[in-house]
């Protein structure tokens, strides 16, 4: 799945393209289904169905929608939904297709693959983010809506892993992707924020949220 700086990233431009007002609570929103600890809740948070060993493995995004559509007018809400349809492009687009089959049968994909996103923090805030507004706006006062999934404790909490990714050393800047490219994965950040506008967009036009 796209990290936690991804999900930041990809939360804050949707925010930015529809003019949402209370980006701090939309960007945390982004983050929130990661903010879980086990496997099990991360796979309930996430709203997944199937498996991987009969390849139905998916992220049904729009049960998440219909749990809480009446509450969806809430810029937390509406960034939660924008993360579940990042990770299932990630699931269809990278993780299922080649990535799954790396990691489980050369032992060297995983360290490399882990260190790869290191050094895309670095990489992905240079690129995005060299203003540094996502520090600031992450430091503002949220409206979490605690869920059944995922508490607004967990989310304040997971917070400060954030803070701590941002905090890089320059090296991380120059230093090579050993698994992905730089372009790969801006491709993959870019197709998230347009179709998480999209998504949103058309929860404006079928009247299910405020117009945008």
């Amino acid at each position: 799945m796209g990290s936690r700086i991804m999900h930041a990233i990809i939360a804050n431009r949707i925010a930015e393209k529809l003019c949402i007002q209370d980006k701090t609570s939309f960007i945390l929103g982004g983050v929130a289904p990661d903010a879980v600890h086990s496997a099990e809740k991360k796979g309930t948070s996430h709203f997944y169905a199937g498996t991987t060993k009969n390849y139905t493995r998916r992220i049904v995004f729009n049960s998440f929608f219909q749990k809480y559509k009446v509450h969806m007018n809430s810029p937390f809400l509406l960034g939660y939904y924008t993360h579940l349809i990042a990770d299932d492009n990630w699931l269809s687009g990278f993780f299922l297709p080649w990535l799954k089959n790396r990691i489980e049968n050369d032992e060297t994909i995983a360290p490399m693959y882990y260190n790869d996103f290191k050094l895309l923090n670095a990489k992905l805030l240079h690129h995005y983010d060299k203003e540094q507004q996502l520090f600031s706006l992450l430091n503002q006062e949220a409206h979490i809506v605690d869920i059944e999934e995922v508490s607004k404790e967990n989310v304040l909490e997971f917070r400060k892993y954030l803070f701590e990714d941002m905090l890089y050393p320059e090296q991380h800047l120059h230093e090579d992707l050993q698994v992905f490219t730089f372009n790969q994965i801006v491709g993959y950040m870019e197709t998230a924020i347009e179709k998480g506008t999209f998504f949103i967009k058309q929860l404006s036009h079928d009247k299910f949220i405020s117009k945008i």
